[in-house]
């Protein structure tokens, strides 16, 4: 079985994240050339009806979104098409970045940009990331204006947050396999409310990133109607990494991504042919990060045979920069106070509750760890329990291995924060499933005291 798990892990790693990238290159090479002109026409129409702003910062909006920043600069990248087809394809171009906030910022040039005088400045090719948000709103754009694409993106997280929680209702209500329903309901009740969603899934840089988390979380459920082999969970998880990080702009989808993996790919196998939980969750994480790293490195390596190796160092450089290694040293102090600060991103600016349900998951998962650990004879409860816990990590992780991005970032990077009240709560929930599983309601008036 072990043997099996890893020669699946690997095979899906290549297959996957080598399949992503080329539907991604071929999407791009088609959203090319796409009626630009009438995308200019939306965007200028945007800023006429407000839908777009000029102050980069709408930190708290629920109506155009907190981050204009990034949606101008997405729309900017979308309609410029001034450069080289071929590298176009691979990566699109944005005047003047980076350095672009020391001058003017996206929003501004974006505006400048439509109003028929592109600035005279050179064109950057943004190599560091996919850039899949980009190539979809080259699509988009000629059809629908800047608000109903947004509405768009909402209206499909809400979707697959909505339709996830009822099939996890329903999965309780049918009384099987009820603690890994309850684990997912718990998941989804957290992203609905604890993602700041209200602020960022209508951004056209967070939107496209949250659709995809949320609809693994629904992939989740509909897959414990009908266990599958660990292969295709392993799978499952390889094509969530490789969608992660096409879609991803360092937002923090890569470390919000690994830990629900590790959390709740085990809940799925067949329990006919299911290894050992801690195994499919090491090869189901090894599967998320092997096909995002094989997806961005086939981007870059195609990048470096057209432009050459320096896009390499680019994006090096840029690791560095944020990294405790930087020049400008570890600033892990002021990361500390930005999270703290800005944690009321989670639940639309209202930062007592979003604190309260932070510290909520911190204590349940420990009372309920604390409880399975001791009382539960289960070894599949036990790691499941483990595997939740564990799966907190990669957010403290991320925030100690890049604190330079976290200080200046945190007021949208805190969202992943959300795993923490997801995980602590399921294992709460864990713990009560397993204290009551197989009692009868009269059993349970004696344990109370109720009858005699």
């Amino acid at each position: 079985m072990r043997a099996r798990l890893v020669i699946a892990t690997a095979c899906g790693v290549v297959l996957v994240g080598t399949g992503v990238f080329l539907l991604f290159i071929v999407a791009s090479i088609f959203a090319l050339d796409r009626d630009v002109a009438v995308a200019k026409l939306r965007v200028a129409a945007a800023f006429r009806s407000g839908e777009l702003v000029q102050d980069p910062f709408q930190e708290g909006s629920t109506t155009i979104g907190s981050h204009q920043w990034n949606d101008c600069l997405i729309t900017a990248m979308a309609i410029d098409q001034r450069g080289d087809r071929t590298r176009l394809a691979l990566s699109p171009i944005v005047a003047g970045f980076p350095g672009l906030a020391a001058d003017t910022d996206p929003c501004t040039l974006l505006k400048t940009m439509v109003a028929g005088s592109p600035p005279d400045a050179e064109l950057y090719y943004y190599d560091r990331y996919v850039h899949g948000a980009t190539v979809l709103l080259r699509f988009l754009l000629p059809h629908f204006t800047i608000s109903q694409i947004r509405s768009l993106y909402r209206t499909a997280v809400t979707g697959a947050l909505i339709c996830g929680f009822a099939l996890a209702l329903i999965g309780i209500a049918r009384g099987r396999r009820v603690a890994e329903f309850a684990v997912v309901s718990v998941t989804l009740l957290a992203l609905m409310r604890f993602f700041g969603l209200e602020s960022f899934s209508q951004s056209l840089g967070h939107g496209p990133a949250d659709l995809i988390a949320a609809l693994y979380a629904l992939m989740v459920a509909v897959m414990l109607f009908a266990p599958v082999r660990p292969a295709i969970v392993i799978l499952a998880a390889a094509l969530f990494g490789a969608l992660t990080i096409v879609f991803e702009l360092f937002t923090g989808g890569i470390p919000l991504g690994l830990a629900m993996v590790i959390g709740l790919a085990s809940l799925d196998a067949r329990s006919v042919d299911q290894p050992r939980e801690f195994q499919l969750a090491a090869c189901a994480a090894a599967g998320y990060v092997g096909a995002a790293a094989v997806t961005y490195a086939i981007k870059v390596a195609a990048i470096a045979q057209i432009a050459g190796f320096g896009v390499i160092a680019d994006i090096a450089g840029q690791l560095h920069h944020y990294s405790p290694a930087s020049e400008q040293g570890p600033d892990f102090l002021a990361a500390v106070r930005a999270i703290c600060k800005s944690i009321g991103v989670l639940a639309g600016g209202m930062t007592l509750l979003a604190w309260a349900a932070v510290l909520g998951g911190v204590v349940a998962g420990i009372y309920g760890l604390n409880w399975i650990l001791l009382r539960v004879a289960d070894p599949v409860v036990r790691q499941r329990a483990v595997l939740l816990s564990l799966s907190v990590l990669p957010i403290p992780a991320w925030f100690l291995a890049f604190p330079n991005q976290v200080k200046t970032h945190a007021w949208f990077m805190d969202r992943i924060i959300v795993w923490v009240i997801a995980a602590g709560f399921s294992v709460f929930l864990l713990s009560i499933a397993a204290r009551y599983r197989g009692r009868s309601p009269s059993e349970e008036l004696r344990h109370s005291g109720g009858a005699t």
